[in-house]
């Protein structure tokens, strides 16, 4: 069980650095066509709220590599992790293969998010509110989600 979450996490982990570098290639191939002032922030509603300089197009995907080495390091690290349930001998390796599990779909759909708000701020445009509202909605419901099914396993080996 812990070897397949291990692989899977490793996807995630691939599959984002490729995003990363999409994202960095797509830049930089624009950097020069680029207005020197792109939309830095955006409000609940998804308009614009603050402008800055291009140069704060980098710090999505600073963010994204720091997110991604320092989940990497975590995730080689379980007795760090703060699993909501006992942890016993019996459950212990489902329990840290669900929660490695969790970490790479949160890890993934944070450096998908930084992709997308890139590329919104690129284009100069605002962001629909359904992409917002969506957003917030699926990080909710995936904090709900992990929670019921790390105490769902732990609960197997009661």
């Amino acid at each position: 069980m812990r070897l397949q979450a291990r692989r899977f996490h490793q996807i995630c982990q691939f599959g984002g650095w490729i995003l990363i570098l999409v994202q960095l290639a797509m830049l930089l191939w624009q950097w020069t066509s680029l207005p020197s002032r792109i939309p830095a922030h955006y409000n609940a509603a998804g308009e614009i709220n603050r402008w800055g300089s291009k140069l704060e197009l980098l710090v999505l995907p600073g963010l994204s590599i720091l997110m991604l080495t320092g989940l990497n390091w975590v995730s080689r690290r379980p007795q760090l992790w703060n699993i909501p349930a006992e942890i016993t001998a019996e459950n212990q390796e489902a329990l840290e293969a669900v929660t490695l599990k969790i970490l790479s779909i949160l890890e993934a759909l944070v450096i998908f998010w930084f992709a997308l708000l890139e590329t919104f701020m690129i284009s100069g445009r605002s962001l629909p509110i359904a992409l917002t509202l969506g957003f917030v909605f699926i990080m909710f419901a995936l904090v709900i989600i992990a929670i019921l099914w790390l105490t769902h396993t732990a609960r197997k080996y009661c």
